[in-house]
């Protein structure tokens, strides 16, 4: 789970004051590059706050039956990942990793806390946006629209192959192995957050744990808003539903790092500039003026309810 902390910091240049944001996140998980693919994940959470370089703390901690080269190993898919964000314009200026055992686990946990500041602009409230403090829309043309940019459940799968590659090679061939690795860039957000602050985007939610469904809930209460979605706009890959199908899983309750939630005035327009940059997105949804939370999926109809446990630790 990430959780957030958000400080006034002093005033900066002549661009105005400044916040100091800071996120933390444990991810669980065996495969080497848990620890990369947390960093990723860390990053796309500040870079959506508008930062651009953090300072950042890892604990590498494993169970006392597992060799002790896998902090080693977790260490360096993590220093590759950092060299992989300063290529794409995020700074990692200061690094500390720790590593240890920790009798009380079954697998190994990666923590990750990570901070940085931000321009009062770039921090702007999805309530401050979506309906002037939290409140309901006056009317319709004062809602905003919900884009969905990229596709859902991605992360997810890239570490449930991680997890468990032996057993779905048993079940897929080894070229559909390859194409739902072939998306473990997709985890790293950071083009796409560019792309829609360019546009003049301000609330990017990353979806995270609990996937699709928990962000969802978590926007509108952050807004005080109601929804009215339309689930067959969900993006989701054909790779990832078949993993899911294999797992028993529900893929819009499974983490989805690199993909995002953004508020836009106009949706439409919003989603195909960034198809034109070569970018998934698509209007999902709106605000309404009621508290309830509406999917509709053809004729049916269901309610986002607030999320439970991800379906990725199901696999972990």
């Amino acid at each position: 789970m990430i959780q957030w902390k958000i400080d006034g910091a002093d005033r900066g240049d002549v661009q105005g004051e400044r916040y100091a944001f800071f996120c933390t996140g444990t991810y669980y998980g065996s495969m080497r590059d848990t620890g990369a693919y947390a960093l990723f994940v860390q990053a796309n959470e500040l870079a959506g706050r508008g930062v651009r370089d953090a300072s950042v703390e890892i604990l590498i901690s494993i169970p006392p039956d597992m060799d002790k080269a896998r902090i080693n190993s977790v260490r360096n898919h993590i220093k590759k990942a950092v060299k992989r964000l300063s290529e794409e314009g995020f700074s990692v200026k200061k690094l500390q990793i720790k590593g240890g055992v920790q009798r009380a686990l079954r697998a190994p946990a990666v923590r990750i806390t990570a901070a940085g500041t931000s321009e009062f602009p770039r921090a702007v409230s999805a309530s401050e946006i979506a309906g002037g403090g939290g409140n309901a829309c006056r009317s319709e043309r004062e809602c905003r629209d919900i884009l969905l940019v990229g596709w859902i459940g991605i992360e997810g799968m890239i570490r449930i192959i991680g997890e468990r590659e032996r057993e779905l090679r048993e079940r897929f061939t080894p070229a559909f192995i390859r194409q739902m690795k072939s998306y473990d860039s997709e985890v790293l957000g950071l083009r796409k957050i560019a792309a829609a602050q360019e546009l003049g985007i301000s609330v990017i939610r990353q979806i995270t744990e609990g996937g699709i469904l928990a962000a969802l809930w978590r926007l509108s209460e952050e807004t005080g808003l109601g929804m009215d979605l339309d689930m067959k706009k969900f993006a989701v890959r054909q790779e990832t539903i078949e993993v899911c199908e294999y797992f028993r899983l529900n893929p819009y309750q499974l983490t989805s790092g690199g993909s995002f939630l953004m508020l836009a005035e106009y949706g439409g327009a919003a989603a195909e500039a960034l198809r034109e940059k070569g970018i998934a997105a698509e209007v999902i949804g709106r605000f309404t003026d009621c508290n309830d939370k509406v999917i509709r999926n053809g004729e049916d109809v269901r309610y986002v309810d607030r999320a439970g446990e991800d379906e990725l630790m199901k696999v972990l």
